[in-house]
């Protein structure tokens, strides 16, 4: 498994994790696997890495939404980045999400049935 700049792997578990401490505050969910963080000084899109979730608009979408705005929504959340690309096609970051009480957002919304797994 490769890791991007930022994070170490274990090369055990295959688990990648932060190896700097970058925290942003949510200020606004957009639906059930993206969220917008202010990064580096600009408003920014994340995309939880390793998940998939039905659009708003989407059957499911509405529920799926509801759910990480319980999550995360207001709150301080920690980036990884795990995947070989820090960005996706769409300019959004490709990270691992964590707050306080929760280690896996990603993982939470997937155990929820709000959202699938995805690579």
């Amino acid at each position: 498994m490769l890791c991007a700049i930022g994070c170490g792997c274990d090369r055990t578990t295959h688990e990648c994790r932060e190896v700097t401490a970058r925290t942003f505050e949510v200020i606004r969910i957009v639906d059930g696997d993206t969220f917008k963080i202010v990064y580096d000084g600009e408003e920014t899109s994340v995309r939880i890495w390793g998940i998939d979730a039905p659009e708003r608009r989407e059957p499911g979408g509405p529920q799926s939404t509801a759910a990480l705005t319980k999550l995360i929504e207001g709150r301080t959340v920690r980036l990884g980045f795990p995947g070989k690309r820090k960005r996706d096609n769409f300019g959004r970051l490709l990270a691992t999400v964590r707050t306080d009480d929760v280690a896996d957002i990603g993982g939470e919304m997937v155990r929820s049935g709000q959202a699938g797994r995805h690579q």
